[in-house]
């Protein structure tokens, strides 16, 4: 739908509209029928700490009043165990929320964002509508991090680099020797932002302290975290980052919602936090489906990039969205990409083992019925 005037500057009307994925009800108004399955989101499969819901519950009673601005309980805690201090974090209505603060904040129009492709689409969309110029460099085809590449890409005039490890929606994450080379390569007085939405299902030998490595480079950085995913909480929307010093992050508040966190989802955040058991199983759980689920895709003839996150990227038989919606009319769910030049991948959460199990044997008749072999362009 198009005004006809230029009320709305050029920069967001040119914009896309947000790939998200379907909620249920929207789902069941659309199609008729009920989800066996939604994995277009990467929603933790187990949900919140039973912690988070109760504390969520106590926190109605003082719901008549305005949560604290300056999160002060969460905030501390992050702190405490990020071995930080408390004035370089910042909290959020989820990360989105912390991404649209940071380009708010920093850019200028015409000034320059280095970004990966694939990539999540806030990244580069939310750069555009400030009215900056976002240079996309492409994963290697293994999907190894074109670290040479995008180096040269972040030269002398870039005001931002920007992306996630593990990478959404692709899944590979970069490993603290490449993470070095690139904080020695790229301008040093840029602004490194590195999501970090999906830390928690690193591996092991992939999983690093990036704000340690970034503040010992002596460089402006925030590191961007949420607990939408691992900690099941995607329905509050927190999320929150970790700044390279307090200026920084004080900056970032005045273009940020002054309550950018509810009381509901402060006090399920704080509880989750102090839940470790639930998200190692959670964490557990996912990796494990993880692999069982890669190997399924890969045994069908289907191309699929490595992840350390709780989902995975895969070749789709001709376009992502024929399958997608002949899955949708099996009642599963997953998401299309539609980032060119991937309109042919789809990216599917990790679910329980019987969502996954679900999932599998519906991809198996879509692609029947779809009438195009497995691994097509």
């Amino acid at each position: 739908m198009a005004l006809e005037n230029d009320l709305i500057r050029s920069e967001v009307a040119g914009l896309p509209d947000y790939n998200a994925g379907l909620a249920l009800d929207r789902f069941r108004e659309v199609y008729g029928l009920d989800a066996r399955a939604k994995l277009d989101s990467n929603e933790s499969p187990l949900g919140p700490s039973p912690a988070a819901i109760v504390a969520m519950r106590d926190a109605a009673a003082g719901i008549g009043r305005y949560p604290d601005a300056t999160d002060s309980a969460l905030r501390q805690t992050i702190a405490r165990l990020a071995g930080t201090d408390p004035d370089c974090v910042i909290l959020g209505n989820g990360s989105e929320d912390l991404i649209g603060a940071i380009f708010r904040a920093v850019l200028r129009p015409g000034d320059r964002v280095v970004t990966l492709c694939p990539s999540f689409g806030l990244h580069e969309f939310g750069a555009q509508s400030c009215g900056a110029v976002v240079q996309k460099v492409p994963f290697h085809p293994d999907w190894t991090f074109p670290l040479r590449e995008m180096i040269a890409a972040a030269g002398a005039d870039t005001r931002i680099v920007i992306f996630s490890s593990p990478s959404n929606p692709a899944g590979p994450a970069i490993g603290p020797g490449e993470f070095r080379q690139l904080l020695d390569g790229i301008d040093p007085q840029a602004l490194l932002v590195f999501d970090e939405a999906y830390r928690e299902y690193l591996s092991d030998d992939l999983a690093f302290d990036a704000c340690t490595m970034m503040a010992d480079a002596g460089r402006d950085w925030i590191s961007l975290r949420t607990f939408s995913k691992a900690y099941g909480l995607a329905g509050a929307r927190v999320g929150y980052g970790i700044g390279s010093d307090a200026a920084l992050v004080w900056a970032l508040r005045k273009t940020r919602n002054p309550f950018a966190v509810n009381a509901f989802a402060a006090a399920g955040a704080l509880a989750a936090l102090q839940d470790g058991d639930h998200l190692r199983r959670n964490v557990e759980a996912t990796r494990a489906e993880r692999g069982r689920v890669a190997d399924a895709l890969r045994g069908m003839g289907v191309e699929v990039a490595p992840s350390q996150a709780n989902f995975l990227f895969f070749r789709t038989p001709g376009k992502a969205s024929d399958l997608t919606e002949a899955l949708r009319r099996q009642g599963v769910l997953i998401k299309p990409w539609q980032e060119a030049p991937f309109s042919g991948w789809a990216r599917v959460t990790i679910g329980t083992l019987g969502e996954n199990a679900i999932f599998l044997s519906a991809l198996s008749a879509a692609m029947a019925e779809t009438g195009a072999p497995a691994g097509g362009a």
